[in-house]
């Protein structure tokens, strides 16, 4: 893995570089957060969502249980969307504005104030549409990690890598539900409870955001790295 070795004359494929390199990397630290967070987001939604919806905004099984369906479709959409005009820029060579990696950051902040308007506020015409798009953009992190850190990894080495991304994020799965059960059932009602454990996202979602804003920089840290670009890793992280 710490081998010195160079690829041969006229070779695109980057030797192998130490693997510590890569996970102490800015990019991948931050993406592997934001993607964390945006896992954490999706997971609450499954899990915590239909019981909120029932003993604190009042609704019964079957219109909590349509709201949770309609969010799942919104997750898909967001990451299809995205994905649609990520290949719309590559096709028309179109740079962005902001520099590679910060797009999915500023997303989770917004994420985050979405959720954090869901908690607070409870007229159901601002509330509702929360739960739909301006919660599920969080989730373009997770694609947008994989392909930022693809970026700065050489190809033999991605396998690792992005095993190494999907362990990281994936415990947010686990351990959002465990968490937000923890501050509802520590809290004086339920009400209060669900408050305070969706602002614990929101604030995740916040830092982490602005983390990958800052410091998800994947053309930087692969130049850094000596990872040459190749084919598999043209598209942009985000738009």
């Amino acid at each position: 893995m710490g081998r010195d070795a160079r690829p041969a004359e006229g070779s695109s494929e980057a030797a192998d570089i130490p693997l510590r390199a890569v996970f102490r990397s800015g990019t991948f630290v931050t993406a592997a957060l934001g993607a964390f967070a945006a896992y954490w987001v999706m997971s609450a939604k499954l899990t915590w969502l239909p019981d909120y919806l029932r003993t604190v905004v009042g609704w019964d099984l079957d219109r909590a249980a349509a709201a949770v369906g309609g969010g799942a479709v919104a997750n898909g959409v967001v990451l299809l969307t995205h994905g649609l005009l990520a290949r719309r820029a590559v096709l028309g060579g179109r740079v962005g504005r902001l520099p590679t990696g910060a797009g999915a950051g500023l997303l989770l902040v917004a994420s985050a104030g979405a959720v954090t308007v869901f908690a607070t506020v409870d007229t159901l015409w601002i509330k509702v549409p929360m739960m739909f798009g301006p919660m599920a953009v969080a989730l373009v992190m997770i694609t947008a990690a994989q392909t930022a850190i693809a970026r700065i990894t050489p190809p033999a080495q991605r396998g690792v890598v992005l095993g190494a991304l999907v362990a990281v994020f994936a415990l947010g799965g686990v351990v959002s539900p465990l968490v937000l059960g923890r501050i509802v059932d520590s809290a004086a009602t339920a009400k209060a409870g669900y408050e305070n454990g969706w602002l614990v996202t929101a604030a995740l979602l916040l830092v982490t955001g602005l983390l990958a804003a800052c410091f998800m920089r994947p053309e930087r840290d692969a130049e850094r790295l000596g990872v040459p670009e190749s084919p598999g890793t043209a598209a942009p992280v985000v738009h």
